[in-house]
C-alpha cells in the first residue's frame, strides 16, 4: 500500500466501514480511522500510474475484472497489484505454484524444469517467484515460449536477482506475466517475501515443493496454500540430502507426493478443469448417448464426462454408450483441437490449454 500503516486487512476494514474507496480515503484523509501517518498524496499517486504507462504495466484494483479472482479468497489479498505482460493470465483457470531452494541442486533443477515443462504442455500455467534455484528454473519454460506467471517481492521495474533480467524480459515476451503488490521502484527487503510468497500460492490451485530445507522459506509458501485451501504437492528426496529435509516433512504432514504430472492431475480440486464444452459451443440433449447422434452432440457428451485426470477408453464407452470406434475418431478431433490430452493406454482427459 501507499499510505503508511494501511496495509491488506486495514484496508478491507475501511471498506467494510466506508463501503467504497473515495469515503474510506476521505475518512483517512480527515483523520477519522485514527493516526495512520501519511496519506499518499494524490499525485504521487498518478506519478506512479504514469510511471507504470510508461513501463508498458498497469496497476489493477481489487475491485476491477481483471484482478485475479482467486486472489480474492484468501485472507489478504492485496489490494492493488501491477502487472507487466500477458493480464489475461490473470484469470486463467488453470495455474500451478512451484517453489523451492535457491541454492537448487543439478538434480532439483532438472526434476523441476521437467514437471514444469509438462505441466505447461498439459495447458496449465506455472507460477513462482523469480528468485535464484527453482524459481527461475520453474520460469525458464518462457524459453520454449510456454507462459509463466513471475510474482515478485519489488517494484515492477526491478528486477530481482539482477541476474534475472534476460529471464524477466523472456517471460513478459513470450507471452507471461510479472506481478507485483509493491509500489513502482520498490527495493527488495526481507518482509517482503513472505507477503509475495501468498500470492504465488494463492494465485494457484495447487503449490508444487521441490528441494525445500526445513527452514526454506517454500515452506511458508507450502503454509499459506494450507490456510488459502489449496492442495500442497512435494517432490520427495533422500532422508540424507538436508535440501529435501523440509520437503520429507511436508509429505510426512499431509501433502501429496509428486513423481509425475499426473500425481498433480489426479489430485486437484474438479473446480481446476476448464469449461472446455463451452469453448466448442457445443449442445446438448438428453438422452443423446448413442452413435446416431451428430458429432457436435458426441463431442459434448465426452467432454461432460471427462475431468483432469485420465479415464481409460473402456470406461468412457461404458459411461456414454457410444462405441469405442465412434469415441476414438471424436477425441482425436478434440485432441487436435487441443480439447483433451492423451495419456498412455488410449486414456483420455481434459486439456487445461484453453
Amino acid at each position: 500500500m501507499r499510505t503508511t500503516k494501511i496495509g491488506p486487512i486495514a484496508f478491507q476494514k475501511l471498506i467494510k466501514l466506508y463501503k467504497t474507496p473515495e469515503l474510506a480515503l476521505d475518512a483517512l484523509v480527515n483523520g477519522e480511522f485514527g493516526n495512520v501517518g501519511r496519506v499518499c498524496p494524490e499525485n504521487d499517486a498518478e506519478r506512479e500510474v504514469e510511471l507504470c504507462q510508461k513501463l508498458g504495466a498497469k496497476m489493477i484494483s481489487m475491485f476491477e475484472r481483471e484482478y485475479p479472482q482467486m486472489l480474492l479468497h484468501i485472507y489478504d489479498p492485496p489490494p492493488i497489484i501491477t502487472v507487466l505482460g500477458n493480464t489475461a493470465l490473470l484469470n486463467r483457470n488453470n495455474k500451478i505454484a512451484m517453489v523451492g531452494s535457491r541454492n537448487a541442486s543439478t538434480n532439483g533443477k532438472r526434476i523441476a524444469y521437467g514437471i514444469a515443462l509438462d505441466l505447461s504442455k498439459a495447458g496449465f500455467v506455472t507460477v513462482s517467484g523469480l528468485a535464484r534455484g527453482i524459481d527461475s528454473t520453474v520460469h525458464s519454460v518462457a524459453l520454449e515460449k510456454m507462459p509463466t506467471v513471475a510474482v515478485t517481492a519489488s517494484g515492477i521495474d526491478v528486477v530481482y536477482p539482477k541476474d534475472n533480467l534476460h529471464l524477466y524480459r523472456t517471460i513478459v515476451h513470450n507471452g507471461g506475466t510479472v506481478v507485483t503488490e509493491l509500489p513502482f521502484s520498490s527495493l527488495p527487503k526481507a518482509s517482503f517475501f513472505p507477503q509475495r510468497n501468498r500470492i504465488i500460492s494463492g494465485m494457484a490451485w495447487g503449490t508444487v515443493v521441490v528441494e525445500a530445507s526445513r527452514r526454506s522459506g517454500s515452506l511458508i509458501t507450502a503454509n499459506f496454500a494450507l490456510l488459502q485451501g489449496r492442495e500442497v504437492f512435494v517432490v520427495p528426496g533422500s532422508a540424507l540430502d538436508p535440501r529435501y529435509s523440509g520437503s520429507n516433512y511436508l509429505i510426512k504432514q499431509g501433502a501429496t507426493l509428486v513423481e509425475s504430472v499426473e500425481d498433480i492431475i489426479q489430485a486437484l480440486n474438479p473446480s481446476a478443469r476448464p469449461i472446455a464444452a463451452k469453448s466448442l459451443q457445443c449442445y446438448t440433449q438428453k438422452g443423446a448417448t448413442t452413435d446416431g447422434v451428430g458429432s457436435a452432440a458426441i463431442r459434448c457428451t465426452i467432454l461432460q464426462q471427462l475431468s483432469v485426470s485420465p479415464t481409460d477408453i473402456e470406461d468412457l464407452a461404458a459411461c456414454t454408450k457410444i462405441s469405442t470406434s465412434t469415441l476414438l475418431a471424436e477425441l482425436v478431433e478434440l485432441e487436435l483441437l487441443r480439447k483433451v490430452h492423451r495419456f498412455p493406454g488410449n486414456r483420455f482427459a481434459l486439456s487445461l490449454e484453453n
